[in-house]
């Protein structure tokens, strides 16, 4: 349903966005879920190793984001290396605030949030790049029934969309009103050892249970796919 919100003037992993909030978080929270009882959830999924670069030229939290106030435009945004070191940080970091949050019982976590009072820190808040698990799985269960893969994104929703009897397309990203740069941009296979290893570290449960190949380094003839191994 189209719940009423008002965005809290503090930075909360459950109530900032409760949109981008995992569904098990928010049967934590004193507030109401967007999420009906009874309801078939799905998911869209996408390559950990392509979703961090998207996650990079992200105009809201990635590198120098375009809207985002005060952000000096001063560095090459398409440097592997610049890339790669902010790839490794960022994920380096959001790890450890969620293994920190995850060490925190669920009875000593707030129910309610204030500013100043208990905020959770900004890169947990927003999260852009929490594992997807984490939406899909609550503890055992499966919370979300369908999953749709990015890198089939129309056809695989398309489908979905169908077998529901719903007539929903998704339109083209360029005329669907998402930010897109049309100039030339860095790639997964821009990514070296060091933020690939990051990743495999962090993201782990998303290449298992999602069905992502793992590698230690992209190869010029690998071959490599981003699309899942299990569907």
């Amino acid at each position: 349903p189209d719940l009423p919100y008002v965005a809290p003037n503090f930075q909360s992993y459950a109530l900032t966005s409760p949109w981008h909030t995992p569904p098990k978080i928010l049967k934590t929270q004193q507030t109401q879920s967007p999420y009906v009882d009874g309801a078939d959830l799905f998911a869209v999924v996408r390559n950990p190793y392509d979703r961090v670069v998207s996650e990079y030229y992200c105009p809201w939290t990635g590198f120098q984001p375009k809207y985002r106030k005060d952000t000096k435009h001063d560095k090459d945004p398409n440097d592997p290396n610049i890339m790669n070191y902010w790839v490794k940080d960022m994920v380096t970091k959001l790890e450890q605030t969620l293994n920190e949050y995850a060490s925190t019982s669920l009875k000593d976590r707030p129910k309610k949030q204030a500013k100043g009072v208990n905020e959770d820190p900004y890169n947990l808040a927003q999260k852009h790049y929490v594992n997807q698990v984490e939406y899909i799985f609550d503890g055992e269960e499966k919370a979300v029934k369908n999953i749709v893969h990015y890198e089939d994104l129309t056809k695989e929703f398309d489908l979905l969309m169908k077998e529901y009897g719903l007539n929903v397309h998704i339109p083209p990203k360029e005329s669907g009103g998402t930010y897109t740069n049309k100039g030339k941009k860095l790639t997964y296979r821009d990514l070296n050892e060091e933020s690939i290893a990051a990743i495999n570290k962090y993201a782990a449960k998303d290449f298992e249970l999602l069905g992502y190949k793992k590698v230690d380094r992209f190869r010029p003839d690998d071959n490599y796919s981003l699309r899942a191994e299990l569907r």
